[in-house]
């Protein structure tokens, strides 16, 4: 598991950064605030199931210099946000340390009903794909490691995906092939197989903003819908033309609703 802590001891507010499965980092804006980034491309046993996720993620944001005296803004796309939303599930004292959430790209479950492979659009049209019945063959050991091979030859190194020349989805997921271990990527795809906080997720008052692109490749809108509606205490920003890297394209957007969250305008 990779970390990078921006954040100064003396700082009582800090960012706790969630890149999406096999991500990193600098998929990221410059937040205006110091940063704790946390992704988890280098496990080599990678949990089964989200809440092992979770865990993890836990056992880290404690090993942070003063973590209990920071107020915390969590930002989570994709994979990162189904984590953010497992953890505050499963720790509930955690969320007086946690002043707001942005959630991107992301669900509240269940990934096999909201994951659509977007294909094409003609007019307000959208052809989306399930993605979920090839779930099991493509998260194979033979599948994941042969594509992996294919892509990367097989070695794994950091990436920066803020100098990659192409931002769209494609090389974007490319990239992150390049960025992580097989066995990280078969233990994402295991893990958010089954995710489902439809129900418990109605329990977390935290201030959120979930923000979601009109071309995700991933998720289609309804998805988004659906989380807003899920949280007591959320607004929904819609960004017309963003796809799934929404972190990287429309960095602004990103920036601006942890400014608003900050100040308690959201």
């Amino acid at each position: 598991m990779n970390a990078e802590d921006t954040a100064s001891e003396s700082t009582r507010e800090a960012v706790l950064l969630l890149p999406g499965m096999t991500l990193n980092g600098s998929i990221f804006p410059d937040v205006p605030a110091p940063s704790v980034a946390i992704d988890f491309n280098e496990l080599r046993s990678p949990p089964a199931t989200m809440r092992g996720y979770a865990g993890l993620l836990d056992h880290h944001w404690r090993a942070t210099p003063n973590w209990d005296t920071r107020r915390w803004i969590m930002v989570g796309h994709s994979f990162g946000g189904m984590v953010a939303l497992q953890w505050l599930v499963d720790h509930p004292r955690a969320r007086d340390r946690v002043r707001g959430l942005v959630l991107i790209a992301t669900t509240a479950g269940p990934v096999r009903q909201h994951a659509l492979l977007r294909l094409g659009q003609i007019g307000r049209h959208e052809f989306r794909a399930p993605v979920a019945p090839f779930l099991p063959l493509w998260n194979s050991r033979i599948v994941t490691h042969g594509m992996k091979w294919l892509v990367a030859q097989g070695a794994t190194h950091r990436v920066d995906f803020r100098a990659l020349r192409r931002h769209s989805d494609f090389a974007v997921d490319l990239a992150g092939w390049r960025d992580t271990r097989a066995e990280a990527m078969r233990g994402y795809r295991s893990a958010a197989a089954d995710f489902d906080l439809r129900t418990e997720a109605r329990s977390l008052t935290v201030p959120t903003i979930v923000i979601h692109g009109t071309r995700d490749s991933l998720f289609a809108l309804d998805a988004a819908r659906a989380l807003a509606a899920t949280l007591p205490r959320c607004e929904l920003r819609v960004v017309d033309g963003a796809a799934h890297a929404l972190p990287l394209t429309h960095g602004a957007v990103v920036e601006q609703a942890i400014s608003d969250l900050r100040a308690g305008s959201a």
